[in-house]
């Protein structure tokens, strides 16, 4: 069933276009608010028209897509939501819809099931197609044209608010809330002394005395008896002695000392990881970047001491690796657009738009070539590439590219829906065919990696989310043993998501991720004899907003991650817990350098925690590394970074010589990082630098604090000053304090 919405006219007013260079018409999108009825929201949708003939009820649809929210149905309104496939969505407009005039606006109300609780909670890549027309090759019908949108920002505090049926448990980050946030962060006991580097060395004495590197002699051999990656390094003023396990350890003791800079610390350092998997996962097919942009990222990954590129190369949405042999999983699986067959390119899904050709997010893969140079790349910094072929679900992509090789009618009536909405996204497991493609697609990358001199070890399979319905035990089980089989023939560790465990037994070695929120699942398949890599969504899923605010980018279904909720943990240890991955899921990514800020600075605590631990950072320590330390050095670079945004609240006046009366209040302000500057604006007033607690009238409705800190701005914070008298009321009630 595809899900419907009929559009709510509110008023009276729009046009439709003539064929012309000009889009014919706009829209402008604005939330209205949450829980109008019980996990129900209401939207708003203006279009306007900028042709010079009215907009009829015939010849026009409108595509584009929506992400998490599903429309509702209701009868009898002018124009018709439907949720074609997964976040594609049709507005199309009915027999009731009443002609829209050149040069006006009409504004309709939508209802959705669930909660729009940030400004990125909005539709994307919006394209017109006229109809009927001329079906071109491949199934695209006429030339669509694309729709400008533009998004009204949340200003009011009803937009702010959080859905009532909804697992949403973080409170919205306002003033108050963000202010004892931080104030936590700031009151964290910080040690006497704490070197510049992260990870921190497991072991370091220093004595009197300092080593310019450069003046230095630098002595090296290796000892396979010393732990893997592990390092001895001993400093003199004249003389850097370094024995190392490995070449890895000689690389490690080599970025500590680049870490530390042109003048170390005399004395010896005794170091190596806990875990010998510290890794990050990209996904670049929901969105792709270029691979010379990945090289920037594997620069620091080498920097920090991580070890591990998890590459997502294939999903529903894309097929993103060159296999040769097999093209039409390029030419088709790495284009979307406008189509009605899927023949050419895929649907466009995300915010790419109609054109299969643009130069977007939607469009790219990576060629052989490439392929091979990003190995060497990574393995000339001790990286090893893990590349990632989702099966037997998550694979509508090659399915679609693949035509009925991978499955055929009977099988397609199969009924199903996917985590992501999608009804047709798992191979038919039973054709020969699907086994015989498994094996080419993983001769060639094994023959990639030969030739890249870094030969392949493991291989992941993902084997995550395959939908009930889709397959019987027996198929799904039957197939994973071949392609275990087919592992097996290149030596081939498997890994894949936890859900494997359901067909592979210990046996296989499968290392599984364990990436569900829960503290249980880790330790049972640890016990059960699987190697496992911790990969909590709630603490390492990089594509999860910052915070509960309005601006941030991001999904939240599992929750928030900073900087600090990758540091601030204490992971499981057990024997069988080889590893630690952060995810960067590929669904919000609209450009390399919001990958940067999506990853820029969480990768720090996933840096320390993975090589530590048990790390000997506090908290204040670890904040002070990130913000005084590191962030600089990304700015340096150019590279892009998120900042923790600003607390405000009401203070009480502790200053004997500062008397207040009923008609003001007194405003305090904090900030994560030393540096900087605080900016706060009352009402739609003038910003103004924070010095000290500022004192406002009590007629102020609104206090708005922001941080700059090198080039960059925060996310503004809200403090709604008659919400947080009710607050505070409410506080001193309960005697309660604010929840962390």
């Amino acid at each position: 069933m595809k899900a419907i919405v009929r559009l709510l006219g509110i008023t009276a007013m729009i046009t439709f276009a003539s064929c012309t260079q000009n889009p014919p018409m706009s829209i402008h999108w604005e939330m209205g608010k949450n829980d109008v009825t019980p996990g129900v929201c209401e939207l708003y949708y203006t279009i306007t028209n900028h042709s010079n003939k009215p907009i009829t009820n015939e010849g026009w649809i409108l595509y584009f897509n929506y992400m998490s929210l599903h429309p509702i149905y209701t009868e009898g309104d002018q124009i018709l939501q439907t949720e074609l496939q997964a976040s594609y969505h049709s507005i199309t407009p009915t027999e009731d819809f009443q002609p829209l005039m050149p040069d006006s606006s009409r504004t309709f109300k939508l209802l959705f099931k669930g909660n729009a609780i940030r400004q990125t909670s909005r539709p994307e890549g919006f394209f017109l197609v006229k109809t009927p027309s001329i079906p071109l090759q491949g199934g695209r019908k006429g030339k669509p044209i694309s729709i400008p949108c533009t998004y009204a920002p949340f200003t009011r505090p009803e937009q702010m608010k959080r859905g009532i049926v909804t697992w949403e448990k973080t409170p919205y980050a306002e003033g108050a809330y963000v202010y004892d946030y931080v104030q936590n962060i700031l009151d964290a006991p910080k040690s006497e002394e704490v070197q510049p580097l992260l990870p921190q060395p497991k072991q370091a004495v220093y004595t009197d005395g300092v080593c310019e590197v450069a003046k230095a002699a630098l002595e090296v051999s290796t000892d396979a008896n010393m732990t893997a990656e592990g390092y001895t390094m001993i400093i003199t003023p004249e003389l850097i002695t370094i024995e190392a396990s490995d070449e890895a350890g000689l690389f490690y003791a080599k970025q500590t000392l680049k870490q530390w800079g042109e003048v170390v610390p005399c004395g010896t350092v005794t170091d190596y990881p806990d875990l010998h998997h510290r890794g990050i996962m990209l996904d670049v097919v929901r969105n792709y970047y270029p691979v010379d942009s990945i090289f920037r990222l594997l620069d620091v990954m080498a920097y920090h001491k991580l070890n591990v590129l998890h590459f997502h190369l294939t999903d529903d949405e894309a097929w993103r690796l060159e296999i040769p042999g097999l093209p039409q999983l390029t030419e088709v699986g790495g284009r979307r657009g406008y189509t009605t067959d899927e023949k050419d390119c895929l649907l466009p899904m995300y915010c790419g738009g109609w054109d299969p050709n643009a130069n977007t997010t939607a469009n790219g893969y990576i060629t052989r070539e490439k392929y091979i140079e990003l190995l060497k790349y990574a393995g000339e910094r001790h990286i090893r590439v893990i590349p990632e072929i989702d099966m037997p679900g998550h694979m509508r992509a090659a399915k679609k590219a693949m035509g009925n090789m991978l499955t055929d009618s009977a099988f397609d009536a199969r009924v199903y829906k996917s985590a992501q909405n999608y009804t047709d996204n798992v191979i038919d497991v039973t054709k020969p065919y699907a086994v015989d493609f498994v094996d080419h697609v993983v001769t060639e990358i094994v023959k990639m990696h030969n030739e890249a001199g870094y030969p392949l070890a493991q291989l992941n399979i993902g084997g995550d989310e395959v939908p009930k319905g889709a397959l019987t035990r027996e198929e799904h089980q039957t197939f994973i043993d071949q392609v275990l089989a087919i592992l097996e023939r290149y030596n081939l560790q498997p890994m894949g998501w936890e859900e494997i465990t359901h067909f592979c037994a210990p046996e296989s070695k499968a290392v599984c991720y364990s990436w569900l929120n829960s503290n249980t699942k880790p330790l049972e398949m640890a016990e059960a004899g699987y190697p496992v890599v911790l990969a909590n969504a709630n603490r390492l899923y990089f594509d999860f907003a910052y915070c509960n605010h309005h601006e941030e980018k991001g999904l939240n279904w599992g929750g928030y991650t900073d900087e600090y909720r990758s540091f601030d943990w204490e992971p499981l240890i057990h024997p069988n817990v080889v590893g630690m991955n952060a995810q960067l899921w590929g669904e919000v990514i609209r450009s390399f350098a919001q990958a940067e800020w999506q990853i820029y600075p969480k990768i720090y605590g996933l840096a320390e925690r993975a090589w530590n631990n048990r790390s000997a950072l506090t908290l204040g320590d670890y904040n002070q590394l990130v913000y005084e330390v590191f962030v600089p050095q990304l700015a340096a670079k150019n590279s892009n970074f998120h900042i923790q945004q600003p607390g405000v609240k009401l203070a009480t006046v502790d200053n004997p010589q500062l008397q207040l009366d009923n008609s003001h209040l007194l405003v305090a302000m904090n900030k994560v990082m030393p540096g900087g500057e605080l900016l706060y604006c009352l009402d739609d007033g003038e910003w103004c630098t924070y010095n000290n607690p500022i004192v406002i009238p009590t007629t102020t409705q609104i206090v708005k604090a922001k941080v700059r800190y090198l080039g960059k701005e925060s996310n503004t914070t809200w403090l709604w000053i008659e919400n947080q008298h009710q607050v505070d009321a409410n506080a001193e009630e309960k005697n309660t304090g604010a929840t962390f």
